[in-house]
């Protein structure tokens, strides 16, 4: 796994704190507080989880979709 150099999880340890929140029964500010992440994150990372099941917890790219000010192909 290839993780930027300020990444402060993986999809293992994201999938560790939706288990501590739905399993284990913390409290979502408890969880992030173990993973060392913000509650936004946390609640960020629920929420992907809900809709998208585990592969919302996978990284995603960082690349915008669309780059408008991109320099054209024949320069």
């Amino acid at each position: 796994m290839n993780l930027h150099s300020s990444a402060k999880t993986c999809p293992r340890s994201r999938a560790l704190l939706i288990r501590r929140v739905r399993c284990l029964g913390m409290t979502v500010q408890a969880a992030a507080q173990a993973a060392g992440i913000s509650v936004r994150t946390a609640y960020k990372w629920l929420a992907r989880f809900r809709k998208e099941g585990r592969s919302g917890l996978d990284d995603r790219s960082s690349r915008p979709l669309r780059a408008p000010t991109r320099t054209e192909a024949a320069v």
